[in-house]
């Protein structure tokens, strides 16, 4: 038993001594392999370093700077794509390669490079110049072939910097011209050959009362002084019947034309100036491209292009639909008096206003009027209800031709402030059925005779009810 136990202790004594001479010789471990990281990127530059990059193939396309905004020399300003030649300027500056090879300069031409596609030149703020050539693109993957300047290597790179350095004059010009919010409309202009010329601008001095219904005046083709304008007929002349005027280019025709004459744009025969509160827009137009289009350029521009006609046709609106059609607009508030005749009747609407501080512990300023007619004093609803039919006369038309008749109804409003001028209304008899309307001494629209009459009869039974004592 005892000599078992002792061959058991030899064993294991062995199967130590074994163990431990495997540790202390053991092969040691080889290190794990370490990736090297390559950086192919082409240089580190930022958009700012760069103040002028030429795109050179068949066509030579330089993107320079202009207070701080990249152009395309050559195009029209407002005409400019200015995310294309962001993207163009972009993907120069982080130009980083896929790969990296040599190639025997006699086989460049395996690789587009021995006559490069395109030839990017960067001209720096430092006064240096960067290059790189464009070759063809890898026949089996997304990738382009280039060289740099002083770099014989040949490099693949990711085709969004081919396509990009291959972009021609037409990826540089926009097609949306402008968006005009015609409901924040600031100034319109339109002119054709048959019409007469149209303009709408921004009332300088709206009046404080009106609530914004006067913040559009027409100027043109009207003579009546304070036309004031409504353009709210959007579906007359926008594609989707909002408020958004939408212009947009058809067709690129011609970048540098020698002879306008051609597009009938030498002596253009229309224009539109369109303008909302952000943007502005002032187009030339010329001949009819064909039924749908008609040629057209910017005014001040250089290049041709062609516009759908459904996207102009507010030059053939007609601006009395635009018209606010009253002869007057102006709420009591702003009038002290109205002065009416007819025939041989004749009546005074004078309003006095005089500034009342209430009792009580928040005392307030109010404003009491007093209504008096002919120098009696008049009840306030019958008194407003007079006004109400004065002020409420639309005309109807546009005259033909103006009269050579007295008036049979005159209106004289005085002003609140009396820094304006009374504002006089005549009616005149015209024809059977309508009445001239001159207002402030010009006569250009007429007016139902049903109308005036009905205003007439109604006076004196208003005058009656509204003077009539208790």
């Amino acid at each position: 038993m005892k000599k078992k136990i002792q061959w058991i202790s030899l064993v294991l004594c062995l199967v130590i001594l074994l163990g431990v001479y495997w540790y202390i010789n053991r092969p040691e471990p080889e290190p794990e392999p370490t990736e090297t990281v390559v950086d192919l990127s082409f240089w580190k530059l930022t958009e700012d370093d760069i103040v002028r990059l030429r795109l050179i193939s068949d066509q030579e396309i330089v993107l320079a700077k202009n207070d701080n905004q990249w152009q395309v020399v050559g195009l029209d300003p407002e005409l400019v794509d200015q995310s294309q030649v962001t993207t163009v300027i972009r993907r120069f500056i982080s130009l980083t390669a896929t790969d990296k090879f040599q190639v025997d300069s006699a086989n460049l031409g395996n690789y587009g490079l021995a006559q490069p596609r395109v030839t990017i030149q960067a001209e720096l703020k430092d006064g240096s110049i960067k290059t790189v050539y464009l070759g063809d693109r890898h026949p089996t993957a997304y990738l382009y072939y280039v060289m740099a300047e002083g770099d014989p290597a040949v490099y693949t790179v990711n085709g969004m910097y081919g396509v990009a350095f291959e972009y021609k004059y037409a990826n540089f010009r926009k097609r949306d011209l402008a968006l005009i919010d015609m409901a924040n409309l600031q100034h319109l202009y339109m002119r054709s050959s048959d019409k007469d010329p149209v303009e709408i601008v921004v009332n300088s001095n709206p009046s404080p009362y009106l609530k914004g219904m006067d913040r559009l005046l027409i100027v043109q083709p009207y003579e009546t002084p304070l036309r004031l304008a409504n353009v709210a007929n959007y579906s007359e002349y926008t594609l989707d019947g909002s408020s958004t005027l939408t212009l947009r280019v058809k067709d690129y025709i011609d970048l540098h034309p020698e002879d306008l004459a051609q597009y009938g744009l030498d002596q253009p025969q229309g224009e539109l100036l369109v303008a909302d509160q952000n943007t502005s827009i002032h187009l030339l137009f010329g001949n009819d491209r064909n039924d749908l289009e008609v040629y057209a350029m910017l005014a001040g521009g250089h290049e041709v292009f062609s516009i759908y006609k459904n996207l102009i046709k507010i030059r053939n609106i007609d601006p009395f639909t635009w018209l606010n059609k009253f002869v007057y607009v102006a709420i009591i508030d702003e009038i002290s008096g109205v002065d009416v005749a007819w025939d041989d009747v004749y009546h005074e609407l004078r309003i006095e206003r005089e500034e009342v501080v209430e009792e009580g512990d928040n005392p307030q300023t109010k404003i009491v009027n007093t209504f008096y007619i002919d120098g009696q004093q008049a009840k306030e609803q019958p008194f407003r209800r007079i006004y109400g039919t004065l002020i409420g006369l639309p005309v109807d038309a546009i005259i033909d031709q103006v009269p050579n008749t007295e008036p049979i109804l005159k209106i004289v409003y005085h002003h609140v402030d009396t820094s304006k001028e009374p504002f006089v209304v005549e009616f005149l008899p015209y024809n059977r059925d309508l009445y001239a309307a001159r207002i402030q001494g010009v006569c250009e629209f007429v007016i139902s005779r049903e109308k005036v009459d009905q205003a007439i009869k109604s006076i004196p039974e208003l005058i009656i009810t509204a003077t009539a004592t208790e």
